[in-house]
């Protein structure tokens, strides 16, 4: 019924989220995920000026822009590690 809008039910890989990285290695991720955090909105938060911050709208952008270039870096890191992973299991 679906397919019409190009829906289709896909199997499932069971691939899980950082599911073949030792806890060591997903924490210091989150870790370094918290750091670009802060350093986006950091900088951020010094670039605009002080008097355009009083906005309820412009202060908000800092944080958001931190929490989605924190949210691609783990994504993108997470899988750059699991090609890893898989590429030497495969060798």
């Amino acid at each position: 019924m679906f397919a019409w809008f190009g829906m289709t039910q896909v199997k499932k890989t069971d691939r899980q989220f950082f599911g073949n990285l030792q806890k060591r290695t997903v924490t210091l991720i989150l870790l370094t995920a918290l750091l670009v955090l802060n350093g986006v909105k950091s900088l951020l938060t010094y670039l605009i000026p002080a008097a355009y911050l009083t906005d309820s709208i412009i202060a908000v952008l800092p944080g958001t822009a931190g929490v989605l270039v924190a949210l691609v870096y783990v994504l993108v890191l997470e899988r750059m590690l699991q090609d890893k992973t898989v590429d030497t299991k495969i060798q």
